[in-house]
């Protein structure tokens, strides 16, 4: 988890440059590189993420808040290894998402972090 955040931060490091989002074409190139591996709503359209582009033009890494999905910890299914998911958790999460509380949604749950 540690090391595909760190990857993650990287990512975000080079999207979230001056010269990336002040140039439609780099921007264009990166949704492009990174499109087949995101699952998105339908709606979700170029226009609308090259609109999403220009508004994070000036976030930083640092603002930039990586959470875990709460789970219920490992198990095993047969001869597969699970991970257990935490109902509860995940909506107290989705409702943090929806109401733009995620920073105290993280402060009090500091495992996700």
């Amino acid at each position: 988890m540690r090391n595909q955040q760190a990857f993650i931060k990287g990512v975000i490091d080079k999207m979230l440059s001056r010269e990336t989002l002040t140039n439609p074409g780099r921007v264009a190139a990166a949704v492009d590189a990174i499109s087949p591996y995101l699952m998105v709503d339908a709606g979700l359209d170029a226009a609308t993420v090259g609109s999403l582009a220009l508004s994070l033009r000036d976030v930083t890494r640092d603002e930039v808040l990586f959470l875990t999905a709460p789970t219920l910890g490992t198990g095993m299914v047969g001869s597969q290894s699970i991970v257990r998911p935490d109902w509860d958790g995940l909506a107290a999460l989705s409702d943090a998402l929806k109401n733009d509380t995620v920073p105290a949604y993280a402060a009090a749950h500091p495992a996700n972090r």
